[in-house]
């Protein structure tokens, strides 16, 4: 017998009743509830606990067998308590009935007396013939000053005369307490699953036992059982034991109650209409059916009482029956304009039933669905109606699938069947329907479809006639935004020739395709403005068009950020915000998320930053789109770094996508998070692979040439810091982030700008790069930028022999960051007011300054000599130096006084 859990309430009142009998004032306990609920184990719970008080126990049973003997349950009690002197048998008069029960109410009343109490348990009383639950009553009327306890247990799915008379003459009694078991809570299911499973059920699995079984102690057992057996949680089949359990509650009712409900349970338990004209019957057979089954525990209020028993009832109608059912189902529904019920019907009917009518109207249900923006439950009706559809329109279909997955943020599975629409597209000639497919991602960024993409829109160009069309300058503007990644020279004419054709003929969304081409075209840093200018005009056209604002607000977004705008930067979040909770559309969501992490970044919350941070990442990644979720990643390494968490391997991550074009800003930022770590020597290794800004895209131009020239001034690499000073210089006036989809705001330019100058020795250069910086990012309000140009103006003013004004800017930049909780930067400040030198470079120097090799070095301090290397072209970096000899004597005078 497995674990017992519950009914806390109930055990307790037996335990009170058990205890008052034992000291002489007896009762009687009805326990009621439907098959299954619990009533034999809790009455044999109550039973255990009498016998552990010492008090005698007998026991009964009821049963529902043919030629079973009156007073059945009543005899075994008196057996069980050694009167068999005593068994009765029904007498044929009223005053000798009345003598009986007399007479086994003395029998009870002096076993109770003479064995410390007596526990009376009678199951399934709704069996008894009259007789016995006479007596039950008599019982009632007479134990209150005897030492004896009954319980009873009774369905109350099956009321039957004689119960019915008993149970209101009993509710009459005093000495009568009764009970209606309901099924378990859900905390109580899941514990009943674990000890019947054997292990620890997952939290999802027991919620959708709870709701299939309404917990229904049997029901949650056998399904228990079912999981033990399977030693698994990957489906919850219909168990032998509750087939058989529910076919025995079926088989009592009425036949044409029997039909109603197979009916019921196949089609769904309906309105009287529906279930009168599958049925073939009345609405008054119904109706009448409806309160049998009701009486019997099946329905409540027009529903199954629970998902099992509609399982188990639906799985006795034959297949051809059932398949019948649902024809029937769906022509009475035609015109009720319900579509989803008609279409799910018409599915069901399959294979006997109409193919193409199961498919059309799978997809008008598809067709509404995406109309209430519930794509999921679109692509959901869409993948039915392909799997019904006997003629040609599986291309049409898949393209309208891809778009309700796209829609619902399922780009892997967009991208399959859009290649599967092209391909029937492709056999029948139709370029038509391979523009329509290459079409469906317009509005995404993703750089595994954008090769194949832009394939099949120069597939669909050569396929559609030399002229003038909307769909032809969607497919110019399309093949343009798929070569983001690339940097092609003829972007900005061919974009302008788009939005021209778009212009010419007049067609609003070619018009807006043709803008989302020009946006990428001048995706530079000299091209802020006129994407803002975009933008706005998105905006102004937008009527009604919620996806057309959203790449409007996101485009001035972008804008606003790289001009250094961050309250405008907080206008066009907020707004996209809101606009993503009424589109109710997860990729607008993730645009939503990210834009308020970039802004929380910038603005120094990371507690907030790194939640929605995260948030972002797990949401990109369910959708399969690496374009959402490498971007996510990125910024959650950038923000890490700032706040010192350096727990994670990032590299397995960037090293899965390496031969990609679209993660050389990933792995920047990952050069720059393993320097900030300390991993000096990985860090040059991938500084070293990356390529030059001319070979990138034009929106990752500034943090491109940023990121460089902080890696090149780190590592001395001179030639490097110059280009990227020169690369920078022409847009001193803008902020550090991309052109397009901005993840992260690193500050002005003259951040880097000033580093750089710093690196090629140009102090006075590098000192009013740095105070322009704190001033532009304060105000701004982007502390975090404020408090690094702080830091890195301090090692200037250093470095110039300005020793208070450095060791007072430091001593800011470390409060700063303090307060932001940027752990690196503080601990960095820190140690700039006691030189300009770590620790360990401290260390290092020292050793030069003995003469020693960098070999020597490494062995004595246990480091590589590529990493003594590296610090040793750090210290040269920070103090301006240009050979081992001139750190010899640096350090030589650092050490003696008043030099």
């Amino acid at each position: 017998m497995g674990a017992f859990v519950g009914r806390g309430k109930e055990r307790a009142l037996l335990a009170e009743r058990v205890r008052a009998a034992r000291q002489g004032s007896g009762g009687v306990v009805l326990i009621g509830g439907e098959p299954g609920v619990g009533k034999t184990r809790l009455a044999e719970e109550a039973a255990r606990a009498a016998a552990a008080l010492g008090m005698c126990c007998a026991r009964g049973r009821a049963v529902d067998d043919d030629g079973c003997p009156p007073l059945y349950a009543v005899n075994q009690i008196l057996r069980a308590i050694g009167a068999e002197g005593g068994i009765v048998s029904p007498g044929g008069e009223q005053d000798e009935r009345f003598r009986r029960n007399e007479n086994l109410v003395e029998l009870m009343a002096r076993a109770g007396a003479e064995r410390g109490g007596l526990f009376v348990f009678l199951d399934d009383v709704q069996w008894a013939d009259p007789g016995s639950l006479r007596l039950l009553v008599h019982l009632a009327r007479n134990v209150g000053r005897e030492a004896v306890c009954v319980v009873a247990t009774y369905r109350d799915t099956e009321p039957v005369p004689a119960l019915r008379d008993a149970l209101a003459a009993l509710a009459r009694e005093s000495a009568v307490d009764r009970i209606r078991l309901e099924g378990l809570a859900a905390d109580e299911v899941a514990a009943q699953l674990d000890a019947v499973a054997g292990f620890a059920v997952p939290a999802a699995v027991a919620q959708a036992v709870h709701r299939r079984t309404r917990g229904n102690p049997f029901f949650v057992g056998e399904l228990g059982a079912h999981l033990a057996r399977r030693e698994s949680t990957d489906a919850l089949a219909l168990p032998a034991g509750i087939r058989d359990a529910v076919r025995a509650r079926l088989e009592r009712l009425t036949p044409g109650t029997r039909a109603v409900v197979a009916v019921a349970a196949v089609v769904g338990a309906a309105e009287t209409a529906l279930l009168a004209a599958v049925a073939q019957t009345s609405g008054a057979a119904v109706i009448a059916a409806a309160d049998e089954a009701r009486a019997a525990g099946i329905l409540d209020a027009g529903r199954f009482t629970h998902d099992l028993i509609r399982e188990a009832a639906a799985a006795e109608v034959p297949t051809a029956q059932r398949l019948a059912m649902h024809a029937a189902a769906a022509e009475a529904l035609r015109g009720s304009g319900d579509v989803p019920r008609v279409a799910h019907h018409l599915l069901e009917s399959l294979p006997l039933g109409d193919a193409a009518a199961a498919a059309d109207w799978a997809r008008r249900a598809g067709d509404l669905a995406a109309g209430q923006l519930a794509w999921e439950e679109a692509a959901d009706w869409y993948g039915r109606a392909l799997a019904a559809e006997p003629g040609d329109r599986r291309a049409e279909i898949l393209i309208a699938r891809a778009q309700a997955q796209k829609r619902g943020y399922d780009i892997e599975g967009a991208r399959a069947s859009l290649l599967a629409a092209a391909a029937i597209a492709r056999e029948r000639g139709d370029g038509a329907a391979i523009a329509r497919a290459v079409l469906v991602m317009e509005g995404v960024s993703d750089f595994l479809w954008d090769p194949t993409g832009r394939a099949l829109a120069e597939e669909a160009l050569a396929a559609l006639p030399d002229e003038d069309t909307g769909l032809r300058a969607r497919l110019l503007a399309g093949s343009v935004v798929m070569e983001m990644w690339r940097v092609p020279p003829d972007a900005d004419a061919r974009s302008r020739a788009a939005l021209g054709m778009a212009e010419r003929v007049g067609d609003r969304h070619a018009v807006v395709e043709a803008l989302r081409a020009r946006q990428f075209a001048c995706a530079g840093p000299e091209g802020a403005e006129e994407r803002l200018a975009l933008g706005s005009r998105l905006l102004g056209m937008r009527r009604g068009d919620d996806d057309a604002a959203m790449w409007g607000r996101l485009w001035r977004f972008d804008a606003y950020a790289q001009l250094g705008d961050l309250t405008a930067v907080a206008r066009e979040s907020s707004a996209l915000t809101a606009m993503a909770e009424r589109m109710r559309s997860p990729l607008a969501r993730w645009h939503a998320i990210r834009t308020r992490a970039t802004l929380a970044a910038a603005r120094g919350r990371f507690a907030e930053a790194i939640e929605l941070g995260e948030a972002a990442i797990a949401l990109s990644r369910r959708s399969g789109h690496d374009g959402s979720t490498l971007p996510s990643f990125g910024y959650l390494l950038a923000v890490r770094a700032m706040v010192g968490d350096f727990t994670d391997r990032p590299e397995e991550t960037v090293l899965r996508h390496i031969d990609e074009s679209a993660t050389v800003g990933l792995r920047g930022m990952l050069a720059k998070w393993m320097f900030a770590a300390g991993r000096l020597e990985e860090a040059e290794e991938w500084y070293r692979g990356l390529p030059g800004v001319t070979e990138l895209p034009d929106f990752v131009r500034l943090p491109a040439a940023s990121g460089l020239i902080e890696m090149a001034a780190a590592f001395g690499d001179t030639a490097m810091v110059e280009r990227m000073y020169g690369e920078l210089l022409p847009h001193a006036a803008r902020f550090v982030c991309g052109g397009a989809g901005v993840i992260i705001i690193e500050g002005s330019v003259r951040l880097p700008l000033g580093i750089g100058a710093a690196a090629l020795g140009r102090l006075d250069e590098a000192e009013e790069h740095l105070r322009a910086a704190i001033d532009l990012a304060d105000r701004a309000g982007m502390p975090p930028s404020a408090a690094t140009a702080r830091y890195h103006l301090a090692r200037v003013l250093k470095n110039h022999g300005k020793s208070e004004m450095s060791e007072s800017t430091a001593r800011q930049a470390a409060a700063q960051a303090a307060e932001l909780g940027m752990r690196p930067l503080e601990k960095a400040a820190t140690e700039l007011q006691g030189g300009p030198l770590t620790k360990r470079e401290q260390e290092i120097a020292a050793h030069v300054a003995q003469g020693k090799t960098s070999k020597s070095i490494a062995r004595d301090l246990h480091l590589s000599e590529r990493t003594v290397e590296t610090h040793i072209q750090h210290i040269l970096t920070k103090l301006d130096l240009a050979n081992r000899t001139q750190l010899a004597t640096w350090h030589t005078r650092s050490r003696t006084p008043n030099t």
